[in-house]
């Protein structure tokens, strides 16, 4: 599937507009798109001197391939600018996936210095109802503590794996907290909604 350089779809728009810390919302159908996103997320981030964290439950080795492709230089990786870090799935109750999340949140947070730019969704499997309310108890969380977070977060969620019995409150509770969702269909396409309530 190609995609051609030419094209510029809103979301890589929204991307290279940011400069104030936000929290935003990735939906995506196809995996391979939504990591241009994060990707050119992260490139611009470092563009600007920001420390940078992609946290994933891919292989953290073939993830770094991938940003060495992508063009990213291999210096932000040996200076420690860019970390890559696998998330792991977790078995067990809400409490056992949640603590262990607060243990992997506080691993992602701890050696960085602002500003900085992460990706990453805490909760590998959202596609139980358990995952998924572990998932949106801690979006809520950080989105109501966000003035003292020190920098930007993009949460990406896979549209297909998101828990399908409440799938349609699950996406309009993480529109209600972000500062903005991106939308990305198909390669090349894709749309923006930034809620302003948020900023207020």
């Amino acid at each position: 599937m190609g995609f051609s350089p030419d094209l510029d779809p809103a979301p890589f728009r929204f991307i290279d507009s940011i400069r104030d810390k936000q929290h935003i919302c990735l939906f995506y159908e196809e995996p391979e798109y939504a990591r241009l996103i994060e990707f050119r997320f992260i490139r611009n981030g470092l563009a600007l001197d920001e420390q940078c964290v992609y946290a994933t439950d891919e292989d953290s080795g073939s993830v770094v391939i991938r940003m060495l492709t992508y063009g990213i230089p291999l210096k932000y990786f040996q200076t420690g600018m860019l970390k890559v870090h696998q998330i792991h799935r977790v078995e067990g109750d809400q409490k056992e996936i949640m603590d262990d999340c607060k243990r992997n949140i506080g691993i992602l947070l701890s050696s960085l210095s602002m500003p900085f730019r992460i990706v990453s969704r805490i909760v590998a499997d959202v596609s139980t109802r358990k995952g998924m309310s572990v998932e949106m108890e801690l979006e809520e969380l950080t989105h109501s503590a966000f003035e003292d977070f020190g920098g930007s977060l993009i949460c990406p969620y896979d549209i297909s794996k998101i828990e399908p019995t409440r799938k349609k409150e699950w996406m309009e509770r993480l529109q209600k907290n972000h500062h903005a969702v991106i939308y990305a269909s198909r390669f090349g396409e894709g749309s923006v909604l930034t809620c302003q309530e948020s900023h207020r």
